[in-house]
């Protein structure tokens, strides 16, 4: 179930996930004798057709395949951040806590199969416009991902060094967390503006390579998979729920520790 939180309240609870990245980068650096490092990415996000449903009052309707439009260079852009530290005694080994902005913006100006009751409780099945039920429906200010990581890496040359293939590293990561999505939705009227904490599960993936720039800077490119379900509340009641399949072609760059 989501948690609606008041608004000055939650953009100080999503501060504090960011912040929660900076302050990991210091302790550890501080306390463990191993490689960190601080990562900043952006890039292309692509997101899978899937299905949407919407609850409210005598309203239960099921969206199939509906499609949905990242905007991913569009301010606000979608961006990320990553704390990643490197065992000492196992180095192909390491976690990170990743945080994404990304976006999602449902296309409710085209037609979908719909079936259910709607507001008058009359059954609906067949094809139609989506904006007849939801007149508004994105997640521009993020779906707000928060993930912790299990990484391993490989070396090609066999170690870590200046060389040109040494400076190279392949990595993957597979992870589990949670979001906290702001939620824009104008349903019959009614404005939601929030957002919401608790609103549903995400499960990560990736795979890219890290090569050395310089002793303590490095750049990569990654191909990340996020599958999120979310639940979002509503003003004046009732939920608008998806699973949402984002594939996210990314580049950053790395500071090490």
């Amino acid at each position: 179930m989501s948690m609606n939180l008041g608004s000055a309240f939650s953009k100080k609870w999503l501060k504090l996930i960011k912040k929660l990245l900076f302050t990991c980068t210091l302790t550890l650096a501080c306390t463990a004798n191993a490689e960190i490092n601080l990562a900043f990415y952006s890039g292309q996000s692509f997101i899978d057709n899937g299905d949407l449903s919407l609850n409210q009052g005598k309203t239960n309707l099921n969206f199939n395949d509906v499609s949905w439009n990242d905007k991913s260079f569009e301010a606000p852009i979608f961006y990320g951040a990553r704390v990643g530290y490197w065992l000492d005694s196992a180095p192909n080994w390491g976690f990170s806590i990743d945080y994404a902005h990304l976006k999602n913006y449902l296309e409710y100006d085209k037609n979908a199969s719909i079936s259910g009751t709607n507001a008058n409780g009359v059954s609906v099945n067949g094809s139609g416009p989506i904006s007849d039920y939801i007149q508004n429906f994105n997640m521009s200010h993020g779906v707000n991902t928060v993930t912790f990581n299990g990484q391993y890496r490989w070396f090609p040359s066999g170690k870590r060094d200046s060389s040109l293939l040494g400076r190279m590293q392949i990595y993957s990561g597979l992870g589990a967390g949670f979001s906290v999505p702001h939620v824009e939705a104008l349903i019959r009227g009614v404005q939601t503006y929030e957002y919401q904490a608790g609103a549903g599960p995400v499960i990560n993936g990736m795979l890219g390579v890290n090569y050395d720039l310089i002793s303590f800077l490095s750049g990569f490119a990654e191909y990340k998979l996020t599958y999120v379900n979310v639940e979002d509340s509503l003003n004046g009641g009732g939920t608008l729920s998806t699973e949402t399949v984002n594939h996210q072609l990314i580049f950053g760059l790395a500071a090490h520790f």
